[in-house]
């Protein structure tokens, strides 16, 4: 069985024994599928209410010509970086809108990564985006804290898409799982909950064969392991 740089840590952690060490990355695939799952429905939750505000704003803005991805404000090089934003957020939708033919708002919306809802809270972003249009969807919360969350969510995603073991470090499974809950939570507690129920990942990560790596947090989505 050939093994990447990043799967080389399993037979380390199964002590060398190759049976538990496939265990251990079946196992481990099992936990990134689960998920993800969770995340999916998040990533479907932030994209139909980035959208429903934008279309509120900008109608069209699912065309990349659109007035939203050229408004700039604040001193040049403030200016510079929001140009340099929009150009990317408008080649994004370019991008989405080319995949379907003939192209609409409800495809080019579905083929948006989850890079470009994160961008639209870049600091660059407070004055032009965050506080006239995204800021009433997270009351109390500032553009900061969001945006951290969701750069965080996106590199856990992104670690979970490239099956990279959970149980490292760099992961940090018990965490990501907190933050995740708490920021679903206060996006939308309902949400929150339906997913709860739903969820299989309490119940699959239980399941490592390998006692000792067995961490989750405390309690996730309504449910204690």
């Amino acid at each position: 069985m050939a093994l990447s740089p990043s799967t080389a840590r399993v037979p380390a952690c199964a002590s060398g024994n190759l049976d538990d060490a496939l265990d251990l990355y079946d196992w481990n695939a099992a936990v990134a599928a689960a998920c993800l799952r969770d995340v999916g429905h998040f990533e479907v939750l932030i994209r139909n209410r980035y959208a429903a505000v934008l279309n509120q704003h900008y109608p069209d803005w699912t065309f990349p010509s659109n007035a939203l991805w050229t408004i700039e404000a604040g001193i040049p090089q403030t200016r510079t970086k929001q140009r340099k934003l929009n150009q990317g957020s408008a080649n994004m939708v370019r991008k989405a809108r080319n995949k379907t033919t003939p192209p609409s708002a409800g495809h080019t919306i579905a083929n948006l990564q989850f890079g470009f809802w994160m961008m639209l809270t870049a600091a660059p972003r407070e004055v032009t985006i965050w506080t006239p249009m995204l800021s009433p969807s997270f009351p109390g919360r500032s553009r900061g804290y969001v945006h951290d969350r969701m750069e965080k969510l996106n590199d856990f995603r992104n670690r979970l898409a490239h099956w990279e073991p959970v149980f490292s470090t760099t992961t940090g499974l018990a965490a990501r799982l907190s933050e995740f809950d708490r920021f679903l939570t206060e996006v939308d507690a309902d949400v929150a909950r339906w997913v709860g129920e739903r969820s299989t990942v309490v119940e699959t990560v239980t399941q490592c064969p390998i006692p000792a790596l067995n961490m989750v947090a405390p309690t996730y989505l309504g449910k204690a392991p």
